[in-house]
């Protein structure tokens, strides 16, 4: 992908099913986000270096692996407040909040719209005119990079 200047998503495998009496939306918040923090990690610790043109795009914003930045560094990362320009991170079906608070630790040049379809509607972050086109038109565009 990285010969080819061409973009790698990054999505976890399926989740295991829920075990008997967990609540049904226990596989999509646990283990699921758990994936997605592994990835977000590994590919920080082993892929970039590896990969250092590679342009990914992490699903479900990463499981808000971003925010755990100031942890990162309390426990011997040293590179917390750097922001990679080749990692993008999909919305999927996280609204306002959780879109602001990526924004804030990645900048909004990182975060590109997203869909959960079929299991949720996408949600368009609250974020402003400016915010929704960076979201939907110019970070996509950066992401895909030349047609």
């Amino acid at each position: 992908m990285e010969d080819l200047d061409r973009p790698l998503f990054i999505h976890p495998g399926p989740a295991p099913p829920a075990l008997p009496g967990s609540p049904p939306w226990w596989p999509a918040l646990v283990p699921y986000l758990q994936q997605l923090h592994a990835a977000w990690f590994a590919f920080r610790a082993f892929g970039r270096p590896r990969h250092p043109r590679l342009r990914v795009c992490f699903a479900a914003l990463a499981g808000l692996a971003p925010l755990h930045g100031e942890r990162l560094a309390a426990r011997g990362g040293r590179d917390r407040g750097r922001v990679d320009p080749g990692v993008f991170y999909d919305t999927s079906s996280y609204g306002t909040r959780a879109v602001d608070a990526v924004v804030r630790a990645v900048g909004i040049d990182a975060v590109v719209s997203g869909s959960d379809r079929p299991y949720a509607v996408p949600d368009v972050p609250d974020l402003g005119a400016a915010a929704v086109h960076a979201l939907r038109t110019a970070n996509p565009a950066r992401l895909l990079g030349p047609a």
